[in-house]
């Protein structure tokens, strides 16, 4: 084989080779909804993937917008797929059909579900441990931080950083200042701590949920005892814990 044959060879491999890439959703969570309401039109459960086909207007299933948006629904746990048919979760259920009667509660609840869908895909579990409480970089930057510390791909890096930002404004984690508050915001909706719109009138921030110190102490006959107690605990608090812990104490039997 002459040399120019074997360059010719040898960059026709290299153009077949394509740079792994740990998962991403490719498509954000608004355009993940919308494909998953086409499958509940259809019948929601057990739907064939050649019906969904036909109702996309697709001839194939290989088609790469058909097979993102498939992916990217099943990372955001919306839908099932098995053996040629598709169904939607209980989580995408409940966002088309929640069953809260007053129309607030319904919002609360479909906006929960829209932070848990977030939060699902490994990728975005990194990244919301990393960012969440803190500002999320611009786009530029943040695709490099995909491809650095998460593994990936270059060719798709910027798409993957302007889906996350998208889904994240979409599940109302990311606001106009730029920072993430996923495990805030979903608390809120789980009525555990309220939401920064209900500051009152008068500008005074929620208060705080109390910080838990976890303490662990050894006991007689190789047993433990594990007791949590507020950060912020006071000498009279713990005169209190002395007091209750006194009443269940009992004599040990004589050997």
């Amino acid at each position: 084989m002459s040399e120019e044959k074997s360059k010719e060879a040898v960059t026709k491999t290299t153009k077949k080779v394509r740079e792994k890439s740990a998962q991403y959703p490719a498509y954000d969570l608004s355009s993940c909804i919308e494909f998953v309401q086409v499958v509940d039109r259809l019948g929601r459960n057990q739907v064939a993937e050649g019906s969904l086909l036909s109702e996309l207007g697709l001839s194939s299933r290989s088609t790469k917008s058909y097979t993102g948006k498939l992916s990217s629904c099943r990372q955001f746990g919306l839908l099932h797929f098995k053996a040629g048919s598709l169904s939607i979760t209980d989580r995408a259920n409940l966002m088309f059909y929640p069953t809260e009667e007053q129309e607030e509660q319904k919002d609360a609840q479909i906006k929960k579900l829209r932070i848990e869908a977030f939060r699902s895909p490994p990728l975005y579990q990194k990244l919301i441990s990393k960012f969440d409480g803190k500002g999320v970089p611009k786009v530029e930057t943040l695709a490099n931080i995909l491809m650095n510390e998460c593994k990936i791909a270059k060719a798709v890096k910027n798409n993957t950083a302007k889906v996350f930002v998208s889904s994240a404004k979409f599940a109302g984690v990311l606001g106009d200042d730029n920072v993430l508050q996923v495990g805030r915001q979903y608390e809120a909706m789980a009525g555990e701590v309220p939401a920064e719109s209900e500051i009152s009138e008068t500008g005074q921030k929620p208060p705080q949920m109390t910080q838990f110190h976890s303490l662990k102490l050894a006991l007689s006959r190789g047993r433990s005892a594990q007791i949590s107690v507020p950060s912020d605990i006071t000498k009279a608090d713990v005169e209190k814990l002395k007091n209750m812990l006194d009443l269940l104490a009992i004599e040990e039997e004589p050997e």
